[in-house]
């Protein structure tokens, strides 16, 4: 093909070019393009998103008339240096780009549809993508609030260490944070956290301990325990305490609450989310009925954890014990105070099986590689969708990105090692009390006003009253969220 090499200043067929560097355009009308003739549509400019896009389109009028026309390279209004010489306005030039700091992509989730999966045509399912945050799961969001709020308190000083107890993801979403802001950290785990999940903890630069699984919650080498023993001996030592911190459901009703109430445009009737901490059921689900009382949050729990039994039957904190289950990030052997349970209108329990095929399932028939969690939420919200009314809209949250469980979720040996596979019986169908507990059955009733203790005994955050936190529910969804919608 033949083409003239065009510097600056010089002319191609009328058209006076100014672009800093040369230029390589075809020379005759009758050249070939890619082996075959040129014709006038090979110069037709395509729609593109660059604000240039009117410049090409200057060109191209101006090729056709053989017209003089200057062409100058600009970013939006910020002209560009053509010599390399003269100075720029860094700032300007980055307000115009546009472009955000990694940090800046924490939240604001796109939202799927996943109604194939109804088992009532007429009832929508919404999967929330929360592995869609920067470190994969969705507890980015405390870990950035809180670190942050940290450091407003004058709690976290330069030159500190960050101590994390986590199941992996709030371990990794520290870490990454912490390597943001300059921070040393050690997040402390178990044993049942996946080798991917720890590697990726380890990866930011920091320390990863992992304590024994299976100790009771009052053992000193419980990793929660181990946390709340470092920090008492080394006074520069922040304490995360993801568990009983309130700033963990307050960064929920700040972010996740009011983006699924704008991307369903207040149309969401049943919010679906395990529980581990309680931060996400408990802040997402009071900003939702801040908005609308009617809607009905459903904490899905995996069969063994001690959620179920203290909610549904009532069971004093002292009494519960924990029974195996493979099922991360969601259920817990204690109560921790980050969890209001007077937000829950509904449990359920959900087996190891049940999260896993749902898993799998959703990789295989809709591409998406979700953790275990996601599977325990989409497996309610199937089940929710059986009863509920034409028109519902069931927000399932999926907390985490199937990479972190290549292992175990999506490794046939460890499936079927396990009896997850398809032709085995459930191992955990036997300790199911109820497929599903539609009766209300929480032993204290939320009053708004009230600084008492919660039904767990955890001494609540002073709250508002309804009308104060309506108001600041509002106040929450005034950011832009053009480009969320469903």
């Amino acid at each position: 093909m033949l083409a003239n090499k065009v510097s600056v200043g010089h002319q191609f067929n009328g058209v006076r070019l100014q672009t800093g560097r040369p230029a390589r355009f075809v020379g005759q009308a009758n050249s070939l393009y890619h082996g075959r003739p040129v014709s006038d549509a090979d110069f037709q400019p395509r729609r593109t998103r660059y604000e240039n896009t009117g410049q090409l389109q200057l060109l191209h009028r101006s090729y056709n008339a053989g017209t003089p026309t200057t062409v100058e390279p600009s970013v939006g209004n910020a002209r560009l240096s053509q010599t390399n010489t003269q100075a720029v306005d860094i700032q300007d030039l980055t307000s115009q780009l546009k472009v955000p700091l990694y940090k800046q992509l924490i939240g604001n989730t796109a939202m799927v549809d996943l109604s194939s999966l109804s088992a009532n045509p007429q009832v929508k399912i919404l999967g929330k993508c929360e592995f869609a945050n920067p470190s994969g799961s969705i507890k980015d969001r405390i870990a950035d609030h809180i670190l942050t709020t940290a450091e407003a308190e004058g709690k976290l000083k330069p030159g500190g260490t960050v101590v994390a107890a986590t199941s992996g993801n709030t371990g990794a979403s520290v870490a990454m944070i912490s390597a943001m802001k300059g921070y040393h950290y050690i997040v402390i785990t178990n044993e049942k956290t996946s080798k991917e999940k720890c590697d990726a903890m380890r990866s930011y630069g920091g320390e990863v301990i992992i304590a024994p699984s299976g100790v009771p919650a009052d053992h000193p080498d419980h990793y929660q325990n181990m946390a709340v023993t470092l920090c008492k001996e080394n006074a520069d030592y922040f304490d995360v305490d993801q568990y009983d911190n309130p700033n963990n459901p307050e960064a929920y009703y700040r972010t996740l609450g009011p983006e699924i109430w704008m991307q369903t445009k207040g149309r969401v009737t049943h919010f679906v989310a395990g529980g581990s901490t309680g931060g996400t059921i408990s802040g997402t689900g009071r900003f939702l009925k801040d908005m609308n009382p009617k809607i009905k949050v459903m904490l899905p729990d995996p069969v063994g954890s001690v959620f179920w039994d203290f909610w549904a039957n009532r069971k004093a904190e002292k009494d519960l014990e924990a029974k195996s289950y493979q099922c991360e990030g969601v259920g817990k052997d204690s109560i921790p105070g980050a969890i209001d349970f007077d937000v829950v209108d509904d449990m359920m329990q959900v087996t190891d099986k049940q999260s896993f095929t749902m898993c799998r399932s959703l990789a295989q028939k809709e591409g998406m590689l979700v953790g275990g969690s996601a599977g325990l939420n989409l497996h309610a919200a199937v089940e929710i969708s059986k009863t509920a009314k034409p028109g519902s809209v069931i927000v399932a949250i999926l907390a985490d990105n199937g990479v972190k469980y290549l292992t175990k979720i999506y490794n046939n040996d460890w499936i079927k090692a396990k009896s997850f596979d398809e032709g085995s019986p459930d191992p955990q169908s036997h300790l199911v009390d109820a497929p599903l507990n539609t009766a209300r059955s929480a032993g204290v009733t939320y009053n708004p006003a009230s600084e008492e203790p919660s039904a767990n005994g955890a001494a609540k955050r002073p709250t508002a009253a309804p009308e104060a936190r309506k108001a600041m529910a509002n106040e929450w969804i005034s950011p832009d969220f053009a480009g969320m919608g469903i």
